[in-house]
């Protein structure tokens, strides 16, 4: 196995296949813009577009200024395609960088979407007091990330070292660990003097269907491309393989919503 396939990540995988849907799909996502009140007058930053849907989604149906942001070139240039594609590159630009330090100023921004990013950055901490400095006094900050929750823990004790494994490979080599749905809370509570705080339960069936409302051609590609890293990628692989743990506990993950107001 060479170096490129050693240092072979989650994030690589999504990049490589096109594949970059978070957990709760478009329905947490419309969530999250509801609580924000996104509108034309603002400025929008998304960390971690990805390929670009909720960028160009906040750009073509809200009207506002959005500035996507992704450590990962290939995202970088897969979004500025889209936003080209639904004629929105005037509206949502695209540029690469890191979560934890964000190449803005201070009170930059009056809204930051971020979407099952922040459980991938090495420092959870920087990340976040990150988005709350370029987030304007007033403004908001959403996020949604992976959780298991905390009575699920408790009952999961003899089944933890598959959870660590599963969280390892699902966030990368920069992995937290498995994080319960407070501790992302009490987390944000540290950075933020009002948080409010949503749970919900994963649903397999849900995020299928979510990933099929992209397009049958969409989603048949991305699954080629996965079962062709799968024959030829061994660490690929290894994180598909274990990723797939998931189902074994599918009703003990799920997924939080955190909007944070500076």
């Amino acid at each position: 196995m060479g170096d490129s396939e050693k240092n072979f990540s989650y994030l690589d995988m999504l990049a490589s296949t096109g594949y970059a849907r978070h957990i709760g799909g478009k329905a947490a996502t419309d969530i999250l813009i509801e609580k924000a009140k996104i509108n034309p007058d603002m400025k929008v930053l998304d960390v971690g577009c990805g390929i670009g849907k909720t960028s160009c989604r906040l750009a073509g149906d809200h009207g506002c200024a959005v500035t996507g942001i992704d450590i990962m070139p290939a995202m970088v240039e897969k979004s500025s395609a889209l936003a080209k594609k639904l004629r929105l590159d005037g509206k949502a630009k695209f540029l690469q960088g890191d979560a934890r330090e964000l190449p803005f100023e201070d009170n930059s921004f009056d809204a930051v979407f971020v979407e099952s990013v922040t459980i991938f950055v090495e420092d959870v901490a920087k990340a976040i007091s990150e988005y709350r400095r370029v987030v304007k006094p007033g403004g908001i900050v959403c996020d949604n990330e992976v959780c298991i929750t905390r009575a699920s823990n408790e009952k999961l004790k003899d089944d933890i070292k598959d959870l660590e494994e599963i969280f390892n490979a699902f966030s990368s080599k920069t992995s937290q660990g498995y994080m319960t749905y407070e501790d992302w809370k009490e987390t944000f509570k540290k950075h933020f003097p009002t948080v409010e705080a949503s749970h919900y339960v994963a649903d397999p069936q849900v995020e299928l269907e979510a990933k099929k409302a992209d397009g049958m051609g969409t989603f048949l590609i991305s699954t080629l491309k996965t079962m062709w890293l799968y024959a030829t990628n061994p660490e690929a692989k290894r994180i598909i393989d274990t990723t797939q743990k998931m189902y074994k506990y599918v009703g003990h993950f799920g997924y939080g919503l955190f909007v944070c107001r500076k």
